[in-house]
């Protein structure tokens, strides 16, 4: 598969390492994606017989530029001169170079220092990402120009050989004790290829949505980030383009998309954010190798997704995974109902739209805090899954608690939101009690996670609302086409998202909506083949908006790939 860095990075499973072609400098960059997206990521830039813009007429009438899964080649046409460029390891990337006149600059601060360390080998220590790496060069055929001043090199550009290969190898303290070249490209490069082989056919054998299924398990492949700092297992980060941190939702989705190729890996995105619990109970907002902030929080969703992954896998039902996770959601539930309540007669509330997961919607736009009736029935929901862990593990007494608990929510929730004259559930401000003008976003319709405890009628009108103001022709909208804030790129304002399109669908099937869930299935399946792996999509077109190498994207694709395909083929 040839793909496009501009919008898909280059890298591989555990790398903190990318390549990535800037539209701001128009550039090929060796990117470093430690210290999440807050942190710059730009390390050196590639620059070719003088040329930085491989996108150029004046580059492409002289060289072929092309990236696979695995490799990216710069070869100059009519020769057999070329560049190649590999990641061996995750701590590594491998450069060699083949007749091309090639330079890298670095992006430098102040501080940042490129010592010789030896005949052929450097040591560059960069303060911006707080990490070291050792460049060792095969030969003594290179240029290094870095003239130091005072505390630092005024600037760093390196000068490859004409046949020479370059190794960068990243680590924080000391430096690796292994030879460098031991091993030669070509066998380097197969090896690689052999694990993404691996990696990929381990998801199954079938040609349907082929192309979105070869860009969904290398960008999921490709974002995972070895344990590192707070990283305490692999972690799916959502993207190595701008969203270098992993999430505490989508690492739900991000979970049950690799459930069953690596379970451990699957398990791992749960527990990152177990490792890092607040003594409150809630989950961090989002956390990297460097950083956590609980300054937003994510919906209690963790209990549903889990109980999704004991399905697939008694794996995830093991008593002492099960009792890990069980006691963990048990103190996140617990903040949701006191801290996040007036009292225990009141409905509990979002302090920011980025607590929902749906950041800008259009229940947000009057003020905060906001009594929303999806968090109340994601709450019940998560409730009645712990009831039934907690029966599983024996406790009895707190499974009567939780049961209690979810009863009393849904009275509430539909006694308080549910306007049966508007025919839907309604969000209130939390200071006033006032309904929030209705501008029609899809969040009100989310109480179908609950339609086995909602009223027959209830039910039926969330499915009329779904079919006749949200289905698009290609999924579900997360605003109404006739709202007057309706945007098509306007984030949660309308475009269409994979972690709404899963909750939609799972709930939908399990409100005996079989043949609506199969529709919403299908339609993704064939917006991932039209607007790739987008963190959103146009309700009206399928193209891609915003991040277009995101990996919940990307997990949701594949579980409903795999559904249509069980459905509706013998493949």
């Amino acid at each position: 598969m040839k793909l496009d860095i501009q919008e898909i990075p280059f890298s591989r499973r555990g790398s903190f390492f990318a390549i990535s072609y800037l539209n701001h400098s128009n550039s090929v960059w060796i990117r470093e994606v430690r210290g999440g997206d807050e942190s710059p990521s730009t390390l050196f830039e590639l620059v070719i017989d003088g040329m930085t813009d491989v996108k150029s007429e004046s580059f492409l009438s002289k060289y072929d530029f092309e990236v696979s899964e695995t490799s990216l080649k710069v070869t100059e046409k009519e020769t057999t001169n070329q560049l190649e460029m590999i990641f061996p390891r995750a701590d590594q990337l491998r450069i060699k170079n083949q007749g091309l006149n090639v330079e890298l600059k670095a992006d430098k601060v102040r501080y940042d220092t490129f010592n010789q360390m030896g005949t052929q080998q450097f040591e560059y220590i960069s303060y911006k990402k707080e990490t070291k790496y050792q460049l060792d060069f095969s030969t003594a055929d290179f240029i290094v120009d870095a003239p130091w001043y005072r505390v630092g090199n005024t600037h760093i550009a390196l000068t490859l050989g004409q046949q020479q290969e370059l190794l960068f190898t990243n680590y924080q303290v000391t430096p690796p004790k292994t030879s460098a070249f031991s091993v030669s490209f070509d066998e380097e490069r197969a090896a690689v290829g052999k694990e993404f082989s691996d990696w990929r056919q381990s998801f199954g054998h079938s040609t349907a949505f082929q192309t979105g299924f070869d860009l969904a398990t290398y960008i999921i492949w490709s974002s995972i980030v070895r344990e590192e700092g707070l990283l305490t297992g692999e972690s799916i980060f959502m993207s190595k383009n701008w969203m270098q941190n992993i999430w505490s939702w989508d690492n739900c989705f991000n979970a049950l998309g690799v459930s069953k190729v690596d379970p451990t890996l699957a398990y791992n995105q749960y527990l990152v954010f177990i490792e890092h619990q607040h003594a409150s109970g809630v989950y961090a907002d989002f956390i990297n190798d460097k950083f956590k902030s609980y300054n937003c929080v994510k919906p209690p969703i963790h209990a549903w997704a889990y109980q999704l992954l004991i399905q697939q896998s008694t794996y995830f039902s093991e008593p002492t995974r099960l009792l890990t996770i069980y006691e963990s959601i048990a103190k996140t539930t617990n903040f949701w109902l006191e801290s996040r309540r007036v009292d225990e007669t009141s409905l509990p509330y979002y302090t920011h739209g980025n607590d929902s997961g749906w950041d800008n919607a259009s229940i947000f736009h009057t003020g905060l805090p906001v009594i929303a009736p999806d968090l109340t029935a994601y709450l019940i929901q998560q409730l009645t899954i712990l009831g039934d862990w907690a029966k599983k593990l024996d406790l009895y007494e707190a499974a009567e608690k939780w049961e209690q608990q979810a009863d009393h929510l849904t009275t509430q929730l539909i006694t308080e939101l549910y306007d049966e004259e508007k025919g839907q559930f309604v969000a209130k401000s939390q200071l006033t009690g006032e309904v929030i003008p209705q501008f029609d976003s899809l969040i009100l319709q989310l109480p179908i996670v609950i339609a086995d405890r909602l009223p027959l009628a209830i039910k039926k009108q969330i499915i009329e609302n779904l079919k006749s103001r949200f289905e698009s022709p290609f999924g579900l909208r997360t605003e109404s086409a006739n709202s007057p804030l309706y945007q098509v790129d306007g984030y949660w304002l309308g475009p269409i998202w994979a972690p709404e399109t899963y909750i939609f669908f799972d709930a939908l099937l399990r409100a005996d909506e079989g043949v609506f869930a199969q529709r919403i299935a299908e339609k993704y399946c064939r917006l991932g083949e039209q607007g790739g792996m987008a963190e959103n999509y146009n309700p009206e077109t399928g193209a891609g908006n915003d991040d277009l190498s995101f990996t919940w994207t990307s997990s949701v694709f594949l579980l409903l790939r795999d559904f249509v395909i069980g459905r509706d083929t013998n493949e």
